[in-house]
């Protein structure tokens, strides 16, 4: 295969399909691969190979045993960097495994290019990759890519070699747009093989994102005016942090208007050392404040639970202003600004300092060093019971919690993964720099092993942390993914909230019904995980460091010698028994 110098718009001569979609990757920047392959991806597989032999750039592939793990890993790496990440699997089957975790990637809205294999198109040896094993009738489907369409933002089927450059490009380009989000690809092998004459890489510059839109000034001036004037404002931020600059932008708006933050985090949106920080739930202010401000925000309260006042003046800033994939999403406003948020907030804040007055700033300050001694007081009240539970016969979610703070520094990524104990995380792992903390932004479980891996591959320099309930660590796949942690050198420390139930089916039948016979029988029919299953040991069997502890005091030490062995460069389990919530 004859080629031009690298680089963008060259063109290839006695080029194969796969080797096309390698040189897309390659001209995208793309990094690594993630695959699970089976009998239709070989021929992707082939042109790296070929590449890797004559000392031309491919992406690193990163196999991983389960499908679930690669998606979550792409996932991981690029929440971690921004970048669109590529995940290939095989045909129907491969596209179906990967599971709740493509609920996570739409939710969380992360770039991800899913490639899938196809049932070949030709059965009578027509061409170079026709059918040739009895799987290739029993894998096609009348509509493949109809399996993930709630979940991606484009589907496609390459069908010619002669554009498959462009297919994949739009992919790159769809998936980077903001929302950011996943597409799909199906690939027939037919065209992966067929050769072809000559074809012409696009210039990935040339098909970038579009630039995201500024927020309108009369909306900006509205939002202001009332921030200004307001008694009891309150600022509601869910994915805002997925641009780093947004967080140094929010803590300016709080400390200005002297109000404030609750963070769903997603992402690291606002410090959760500051002053202003008001935890990860609006739901005990929203019925007093007169002015909310929601920043990308996806469920800024549940209305059945407490909805605003009625002449409270509500304001909506988001890049997915109106949430046309989520089908029943109604909830009043006075304005919705369709904006990138990172543009948006610093144009607010200019805005209220020419509004300025000051009576203003005294009775903002006055206001701010309330909240401030308020969120300083139930912070020393917070960790006081926390430590109180050291001397304790169990271990408490607050005192592991409290413990993974004192080991970790400003640098140490979290991965959260830990449903009904995740408020504890958020309240005690206290995380002040940007691009942090993850959250995955949906509701499936399995996603946090995957994405922390993911994250450790972004960044080898960093120290990656997943705290996990025992429910999301055994749908995270912890065989494929502490194996793939173990051969991509990519080690992190997870450590397990072992409660041995599903603790958020425990709660909603509580709330549902607060005379349960499950709570007065002490029946949580379908929900406990107990005897739990020796994770230490699984971990281990993995080539990881694994260790189990059920007594307060044994935490630190656990800790510390789980990060030791992470830091040495091997994946770490910590199985922390909780005492029983129930």
């Amino acid at each position: 295969m004859a080629i031009d110098k690298y680089k963008g718009g060259r063109k290839l001569s006695g080029a194969c399909g796969a080797d096309v979609f390698i040189e897309v990757l390659n001209a995208n920047g793309v990094k690594v691969l993630f695959i699970n392959s089976g009998t239709d991806t070989f021929p992707i597989q082939e042109a790296i190979a070929k590449f890797e032999s004559q000392g031309r750039i491919t992406p690193r592939v990163i196999l991983c045993p389960d499908e679930a793990t690669a998606v979550a890993a792409a996932h991981g790496y690029f929440v971690a960097t921004k970048e669109v990440q590529v995940v290939l699997v095989h045909v129907d089957a491969g596209t179906l495994n990967l599971g709740g975790n493509m609920h996570d990637a739409q939710r969380g809205r992360a770039g991800i290019v899913i490639c899938a294999g196809r049932a070949p198109l030709t059965f009578e040896g027509e061409m170079p990759g026709t059918r040739s094993m009895n799987i290739h009738w029993t894998q096609e489907q009348l509509d493949q890519a109809g399996i993930l369409r709630n979940f991606t933002k484009w589907d496609y089927e390459a069908r010619r070699p002669d554009n498959i450059q462009h297919i994949v490009q739009r992919a790159f380009q769809v998936a980077s747009s903001e929302p950011c989000g996943p597409v799909y690809i199906t690939l027939p092998r037919e065209v992966l093989m067929e050769q072809i004459r000559e074809i012409t890489i696009p210039l990935a510059n040339r098909f970038s994102s579009p630039v995201t839109p500024q927020a309108d000034p009369s909306a900006v001036e509205e939002i202001a005016d009332a921030l200004v004037n307001a008694r009891s404002p309150l600022v509601i931020t869910g994915q805002s942090g997925r641009n780093l600059s947004s967080v140094a932008s929010m803590v300016a708006l709080a400390e200005i208007v002297g109000c404030p933050v609750v963070s769903e985090p997603v992402h690291m949106n606002f410090p959760t050392s500051h002053p202003m920080y008001a935890g990860v739930s609006a739901q005990s202010l929203i019925e007093t404040a007169d002015v909310i401000l929601s920043v990308d925000q996806d469920v800024p309260y549940i209305p059945a639970i407490g909805s605003p006042m009625k002449e409270a003046k509500i304001f909506h800033i988001d890049i997915d202003p109106i949430k046309p994939t989520i089908p029943l999403w109604v909830f009043p406003y006075d304005h919705i600004v369709h904006a990138d948020s990172s543009k948006a907030i610093p144009l607010l804040i200019d805005a209220i300092n020419s509004k300025m007055e000051p009576s203003d700033s005294s009775r903002i300050d006055e206001r701010y060093q309330l909240i401030r001694e308020n969120h300083e007081r139930e912070y020393m009240e917070s960790v006081a019971l926390a430590q109180s539970h050291e001397q304790s016969n169990k271990i408490t979610p607050e005192w592991l919690s409290y413990c993974i703070n004192e080991i970790t520094d400003e640098n140490t990524v979290v991965v959260d993964e830990c449903v009904t104990n995740s408020k504890h995380v958020s309240n005690y792992v206290r995380r002040s720099k940007p691009g942090t903390y993850f959250r995955s932004g949906g509701s499936s479980l399995g996603w946090g092993l995957g994405a922390a891996m993911g994250v450790k591959l972004a960044d080898q320099g960093s120290t990656v942390l997943a705290t996990v309930g025992d429910g999301a660590f055994i749908f995270g796949c912890p065989t494929s993914t502490l194996w793939a942690s173990d051969v991509h050198n990519a080690p992190f420390l997870t450590v397990i909230y072992n409660n041995q139930i599903h603790n958020a089916t425990r709660v909603s039948l509580n709330a549902g019904y607060p005379d349960s016979y499950a709570k007065r029988t002490n029946n949580w029919v379908g929900m406990e995980l107990g005897p739990s299953v020796d994770f230490a040991l699984l971990a281990q069997a993995c080539r990881a460091y694994g260790e189990m502890v059920d007594k307060p005091t044994q935490l630190k030490p656990a800790l510390e010698r789980c990060l030791s062995e992470v830091r040495a460069g091997k994946a770490a389990v910590l199985d922390v028994r909780l005492g029983l919530p129930y």
